[in-house]
């Protein structure tokens, strides 16, 4: 949770989660850190999340609507963005910078330093504009070199399930500094360690620990140890995350 209290400024780090609830109360831990540091707010989320984390801040005695009155916490609708990626084609990135840079420049003016936390990207990657998920991510980082910010991106993906390797995850790492893990991934990652010995006979995540990809180094070990197999024993992947599900419940039961 450090990088998510100390949201240092010029730090682009994300999340995957497979519950949304418990990204709601990671956005919030980043959020309300943040507030309790005089920092300014920008969340790029639909009117639904931010209808969600605005009731968690009211339920932690903040005031979202005063502190939309006095410019510390501004809000912008991802809905709305997706909306003109649609309707102007190859635009993305001057779309971006029309509906992100006013906001953030009156940010600015409160002094405190801003946090921006985005699932613009995640809504993209669901859809499988998975090209789209990165131009956003490149966005942010060259929008970060003018004017530094701390930057929070949430996915929500299903980190156990196979499936969600097929894409092409390494260039999450790439154009994040940081992939955060969750107390589930160091879990699943034993649990994926312990299904890999009986099968292969050696531990995935040390294998998998001398990835020479610099965006898959980024990830937690049960992560990176998931794209190993799957861009190396592809084969074997289905049968390794049937074995690891199954040890990583019966932990939890």
């Amino acid at each position: 949770m450090s990088l998510l209290v100390q949201g240092p400024i010029g730090r682009h780090f994300a999340q995957f989660h497979r519950d949304p609830g418990d990204l709601v109360e990671s956005v919030f831990t980043f959020l309300e850190a943040g507030l309790r540091s005089g920092n300014s707010i920008l969340i790029v989320a639909g009117p639904e999340q931010v209808d969600r984390l605005s009731d968690r801040l009211a339920a932690a005695q903040y005031h979202p609507k005063a502190l939309r009155d006095s410019g510390q916490l501004a809000h912008v609708d991802c809905t709305r963005i997706l909306e003109l990626f649609d309707a102007n084609g190859s635009s993305e990135r001057r779309i971006l910078r029309a509906a992100v840079a006013p906001t953030l420049n009156r940010l600015q003016l409160h002094g405190r330093g801003i946090r921006v936390y985005s699932e613009l990207a995640n809504t993209l990657w669901r859809a499988g504009d998975t090209d789209g998920a990165i131009e956003v991510e490149e966005f942010w980082n060259t929008r970060a070199e003018s004017r530094p910010f701390s930057l929070y991106c949430g996915y929500t993906m299903d980190t156990q399930a196979e499936v969600s390797y097929a894409g092409p995850l390494e260039e999450l790492g790439r154009t994040h500094a940081e992939i955060l893990g969750t107390p589930e991934d160091e879990e699943f990652g034993m649990a994926l360690d312990r299904a890999s010995k009986e099968i292969f006979g050696v531990s995935l995540t040390q294998m998998a620990g001398v990835s020479r990809k610099d965006g898959a180094r980024r990830f937690p070990s049960g992560q990176r140890a998931m794209l190993w197999v799957t861009r190396n024993l592809p084969l074997s992947s289905v049968q390794l995350a049937d074995r690891a599900r199954q040890y990583f419940r019966d932990g939890r039961a």
